[in-house]
């Protein structure tokens, strides 16, 4: 069985942004134990190549802003790290070349994102949100499930 790794990134304190935390507590109740090893971050950082080296496959768990509300999509994270200015906020892609070149590792690995409406200061999530989290969730235990036993998996 293949060593699953979700990150899910997001501030639980803006709304929308705090999608990915809802449904990692979502996952942590519906996947059985073992499965899958789940970790709750604000941003994507370089420490995190470390952790991904010794997964087999990583999915990270995002709130976009840009989309239409509610739109839950998959993709395949490229092997090719994108210029960020900042240290401590990279995307998905620069954190799997970063375990790559520092640590030899290539996991295989995923976004899974939700479009938000709402990014002001709280803790509840838009309606629309909440209406799409359980799709958020159902596509990254398909997504686990494929990963498990498929090396190569297709998008959800």
């Amino acid at each position: 069985m293949a060593r699953v790794l979700i990150i899910a990134c997001g501030n639980p304190l803006r709304c929308d942004d705090g999608a990915a935390w809802h449904a990692a507590e979502a996952l942590r109740r519906t996947l059985p134990s073992g499965q899958a090893e789940i970790l709750c971050f604000h941003q994507f950082t370089p420490e995190l190549a470390e952790v991904a080296s010794h997964a087999d496959a990583v999915i990270f768990l995002d709130a976009a802003a840009k989309g239409t509300p509610g739109q839950v999509v998959c993709e395949p994270v490229g092997s090719e790290a994108t210029d960020s200015h900042f240290s401590h906020h990279l995307t998905p892609a620069t954190v799997t070349a970063l375990a790559r070149q520092l640590y030899g590792a290539s996991p295989q690995a995923f976004v899974v994102s939700l479009c938000g409406e709402c990014f002001d200061h709280g803790e509840e999530l838009s309606a629309v949100v909440v209406a799409a989290l359980p799709e958020f969730v159902r596509t990254v235990n398909q997504l686990v499930s494929q990963m498990s036993t498929n090396p190569s998996p297709g998008t959800p």
